[in-house]
């Protein structure tokens, strides 16, 4: 059976208001301030060219944040900080991280950093041509010698801060295996950078030609 309402007019009314009732209180929740802490990714910017980093660097920093409930973050959607490095110096200093690196939505403030500054060293970048040296791993097979090794290019140029390319005279190549070897080897190599801050200017292939032969022949030869 189908219920009508004794007074269908004042059934309206009562729906109208009770509507504006969670309206308003709606929205009074919506403009509540309130305040909430989130881990913000701390992304640095702006590095001069010839500087290079070689401090760590944490990953989140801690940003208590204060606005309007409908426009706080989620604390599951990810927040950046910007350091602008773009006035450092060589050296170790202390960067503060301000409210302006924060990108923020309108009405939303920082109320603090956790930690307030970060410490970074930086040092100038450098550039040094340094030998290529190949790196031969096990023996040629009986009666057979290895006689010469050839590699191209000799010498290649890498980049890093200062610090790490002091006393860098070389720079070694994956190995190459002569084992059991009856014949000239040859193959291309990579280089292995002695430092994860060393570089390389440029990916030149490296050539390296092992010269194998007959014990006799080499011997012969050598007279």
């Amino acid at each position: 059976m189908r219920l009508r309402p004794r007074y269908p007019v004042l059934f309206l009314v009562s729906l109208l208001a009770a509507f504006l009732l969670w309206y308003v209180l709606s929205a009074e929740r919506t403009r509540e301030i309130s305040v909430r802490g989130v881990r913000a990714q701390l992304t640095l910017v702006n590095i001069p060219s010839d500087l290079v980093l070689v401090s760590g660097v944490p990953d989140t920093v801690s940003v208590q944040l204060r606005g309007p409930l409908s426009r706080l973050l989620d604390p599951r959607t990810p927040l950046e900080v910007l350091l602008d490095l773009s006035n450092a110096g060589p050296g170790t200093d202390s960067y503060p991280i301000n409210a302006s690196d924060i990108p923020l939505p309108p009405e939303v403030e920082v109320v603090s950093v956790e930690p307030a500054a970060i410490s970074l060293v930086l040092e100038r970048r450098q550039t040094l041509s340094v030998a290529v040296r190949p790196i031969i791993e096990g023996v040629p097979a009986a009666g057979f010698v290895l006689v010469s090794v050839r590699v191209t290019p000799e010498q290649m140029a890498i980049q890093g801060p200062e610090s790490r390319l002091e006393g860098v005279d070389f720079i070694e190549t994956t190995p190459i295996s002569v084992e059991g070897a009856t014949a000239p080897v040859e193959t291309i190599v990579q280089p292995v950078l002695p430092d994860p801050l060393l570089r390389l200017l440029s990916a030149i292939p490296i050539q390296v030609v092992v010269q194998i032969e007959p014990r006799a022949v080499a011997t012969s030869e050598a007279r």
